[in-house]
C-alpha cells in the first residue's frame, strides 16, 4: 500500500482537514477488508484462470453441522448445534436445553470449561479448518441460562426467590488455545451473548472453541426445607461459532 502523508498547511492557523490524517488508516483497513489497490496486485496479470470458483460444504459431524464455504479471497466457516442436532436429551424447541448441569452434583472445573468437556454430545462442536494467511474474523453465539440459588421460606409464602450476588458466569473465545475474547461476568438470568473476535493467522490449521466458567456458592439444605437455599441447573439452548478467513 502506498503512504499517503498528511498535507501541512500552507499559512498560520489553517485547518488540517480529518480526511488527511485517517488516509492511511481508512487504506488499511480497506485492504484487512479485502479491496486490493495498483499497489498491492500480484505483478502477473490476475486472469480468470486464476480465479477460483466459489464452493460450499454443509456436512453433520456427531451431533453437530458445520458449513464450509470457499471463495477466492475470504472463506467461511460455521459450526453449530441446537435443538435441531442430535442427541439433544429430548429438546423439541428453544426451551428446551440442549445442555444441562447440575450445579450441586455434576462435575465441572473452577475454572474455564471447553463445551466438550461438559457435555459429550458437543465433541464436534470446536471449529476446525485449514486456514490461509490474513486475518480471522467471526463470532461465538450462545444461548444459555446460569442457575441461580432458589430460597424456600416455607409455610404459606413458599416460591420466594433470590439470586446470589456471588453467582456469575464468564464466557470465552479460543483460537488454537490463546483466548481472543471474553465477556465480562454475567449474573444469574437467560441471555443470548454474542462474542466477536478478530485475529491474525497465518496459513495453518485453526481450533477455534468456546469455554465458560460458572461461579456460584451453595448454602447446605434441599427443597422444600424451610429457610434453605436450593440450586437451580446451568442451562446452554443452542450455540454457534462462526468465522471468515480474509486472504489475498
Amino acid at each position: 500500500m502506498a503512504k499517503t502523508f498528511t498535507d501541512k498547511p500552507l499559512r498560520q492557523f489553517d485547518q488540517v482537514k480529518t480526511a488527511n490524517i485517517t488516509t492511511n488508516l481508512d487504506k488499511n483497513l480497506d485492504e484487512l477488508n479485502g479491496r486490493l489497490d495498483s499497489n498491492n496486485l500480484p505483478v502477473k496479470s490476475v486472469l480468470k484462470i486464476h480465479l477460483k470458483e466459489a464452493s460450499g460444504v454443509e456436512t453433520v459431524g456427531g451431533s453437530v453441522d458445520r458449513l464450509e464455504s470457499v471463495m477466492p479471497t475470504q472463506a467461511y466457516y460455521q459450526s453449530k448445534r441446537d435443538y435441531n442436532s442430535a442427541n439433544t436429551a429430548g429438546a423439541t424447541d428453544i426451551y428446551d436445553p440442549i445442555l444441562s448441569i447440575d450445579l450441586d452434583n455434576d462435575f465441572y472445573g473452577a475454572g474455564f470449561n471447553p463445551l466438550q468437556e461438559l457435555d459429550s454430545n458437543f465433541e464436534d462442536f470446536p471449529l476446525r479448518f485449514d486456514a490461509r494467511e490474513g486475518m480471522l474474523i467471526g463470532c461465538a453465539n450462545i444461548d444459555w441460562e446460569h442457575g441461580n440459588q432458589v430460597f424456600d421460606i416455607g409455610g404459606d409464602v413458599g416460591g420466594a426467590r433470590g439470586r446470589g450476588q456471588d453467582w456469575w458466569t464468564e464466557i470465552q473465545v479460543y483460537v488454537n488455545n490463546v483466548v481472543v475474547a471474553q465477556t465480562g461476568k454475567i449474573m444469574p438470568r437467560r441471555l443470548s451473548t454474542q462474542i466477536p473476535f478478530c485475529v491474525p493467522t497465518g496459513t495453518q490449521p485453526v481450533t477455534i472453541d468456546v469455554r465458560v466458567k460458572i461461579n456460584n456458592w451453595y448454602v447446605a439444605g434441599g427443597p422444600g426445607l424451610p429457610g434453605t437455599w436450593i440450586a437451580t441447573d446451568f442451562k446452554i439452548f443452542s450455540a454457534n461459532i462462526w468465522c471468515r478467513n480474509q486472504y489475498r
